[in-house]
């Protein structure tokens, strides 16, 4: 990067520039195994017209940028393999809570548990619960959802607008946060999922739910991973469970690491994770007893907790995935390729047997966990070695080749980044990927924003 456009970095006010080596080496991964790349500078505004003044800069000077938010990502989307400038959103911290019309605004650099602690003064919160801790920028980028998912639905559904700073340097708000508006083309869902690639996601207007008074769970316990994600689908099918949040699994061997990392004390099988909230307790209880016959008529051994707090260890090591998977083999610079599909309802208890006895013949621990109720499940595949690595690549284009072919996604919820990339034309054609990039070309002409990522080569 020419030194003379980091000296105008320097100059912007309300924006915090850092060269130092390890800002730049803390900004040049995210969780991903994906190899790092460093960038030249960090960019940190403080409000959305510093950000718009460091894109100005960065367009007129033809200088990439990489927008970062907490750098959870499991794709290497937020990398910087351009170098170039990092626009760190993390000093981006507006919030304004509108508790009559259950919305807030709030700035991208604010976390998600940050943001449940802040909006628990005002008895709210807001619904998806990614596992990890992401930004709301970076949630809002990527369409995380997690596993509140069931009943409050992805990112994407909770968002009602966005500001965006467009590649021009203006500040768009992209609909009136209302319930319904038919005065224009939807921008807000278009950036919503772009990963960075068509300009700077600076502030989301969310809806917010009221915070239930009860909260119960349950442990449902299965011989075979099959039954428990037939048992899912059940429940799912049936519908009518509207104190239902979470139906998460874990297969055996998640549940072995998990254990083994958070001191759980599971039985070491495929297990079913429930829980419930309401304002009344019956209904809590009566609901379950619903789902306990169902999962019994599936072989399930069940375990009702009426007082959810219970289950918070058990919770802990379900969101604990990743870290569990890195320390399961025991061995030391262990990595992890982390994957995830989502598939029709109708295919998921085969897609899943199958994915299983791929990584049984191949010798390799298939560590498993999945928000089964939306045909969503995610695989850590553990390596150390170019060879094991090979082998991970090989089982995940497996899995990802079995989604296709029954409907589904390369990616439920960790987005494209440099790992799907090369998925995107056989799951969407090349016409449609040629429409993408058409969009891309009309607003960012420059293609600056999150170079060489979210669209395939043709």
């Amino acid at each position: 990067m020419n030194p003379s456009v980091l000296v105008a970095l320097r100059g912007l006010s309300g924006v915090e520039v850092s060269t130092d080596s390890t800002a730049l080496e803390n900004a040049s991964t995210d969780r991903s195994y994906h190899p790092a790349s460093f960038p030249d500078a960090i960019a940190t505004p403080v409000t959305p017209e510093a950000t718009a003044a460091i894109v100005k800069l960065c367009v007129a000077a033809r200088v990439p940028m990489t927008v970062r938010g907490a750098g959870t990502g499991l794709e290497g989307g937020c990398i910087p393999y351009h170098q170039g400038v990092v626009i760190n959103t993390s000093k981006l911290r507006r919030f304004d809570v509108d508790s009559v019309n259950m919305r807030a605004w709030v700035g991208a650099g604010i976390s998600k548990m940050e943001l449940n602690k802040m909006l628990g003064k005002h008895k709210l919160f807001f619904g998806p619960d990614p596992a990890s801790n992401p930004s709301l920028g970076g949630m809002g980028s990527t369409s995380g959802s997690g596993m509140s998912t069931l009943r409050y639905g992805t990112t994407r559904e909770n968002i009602l607008a966005l500001k965006v700073v467009t590649a021009e340097g203006q500040i768009v708000e992209t609909r009136r946060p209302v319930r319904k508006a038919s005065t224009g083309l939807e921008l807000t869902q278009l950036y919503v999922g772009s990963e960075g690639t068509l300009g700077v996601i600076v502030e989301i207007c969310i809806k917010l739910y009221p915070i239930q008074a009860f909260r119960s769970g349950g442990i449902v316990t299965f011989t075979r991973t099959a039954d428990a994600v037939a048992t899912a689908v059940s429940i799912k099918m049936l519908g009518g469970f509207g104190c239902l949040v979470r139906c998460e699994l874990m297969n055996a061997t998640m549940v072995k690491a998990g254990n083994k990392e958070f001191d759980t004390t599971l039985q070491e099988v495929p297990t079913l994770l429930f829980e419930l909230t309401g304002n009344n307790q019956n209904n809590l209880d009566d609901e379950f007893a619903h789902i306990a016959e169902i999962c019994k008529q599936h072989t399930g051994l069940v375990t009702y907790h009426r007082t959810g707090e219970a289950l918070d260890k058990v919770w802990e090591t379900r969101r604990g995935c990743y870290p569990a998977s890195l320390k399961y083999r025991g061995l030391k610079k262990e990595k992890v390729l982390t994957t995830d599909v989502c598939v029709p309802l109708s295919h998921l208890s085969r897609i899943v047997e199958e994915t299983e006895a791929d990584f049984a013949s191949h010798n390799i621990p298939c560590i498993l966990c999945a928000h089964i109720s939306d045909g969503n499940f995610h695989v850590m595949i553990p390596f150390q070695n170019k060879e094991e690595h090979t082998i991970a690549h090989s089982l995940e284009t497996r899995i990802v080749q079995r989604a296709l072919a029954c409907g589904g996604t390369a990616s439920g919820e960790h987005g494209v980044g440099v790992g799907k990339v090369n998925h995107l034309i056989p799951e969407h054609g090349r016409e449609h990927i040629v429409l993408q990039r058409r969009i891309k070309a009309a607003l960012d002409p420059h293609d600056l924003f999150n170079q060489g990522k979210f669209y395939p080569k043709l």
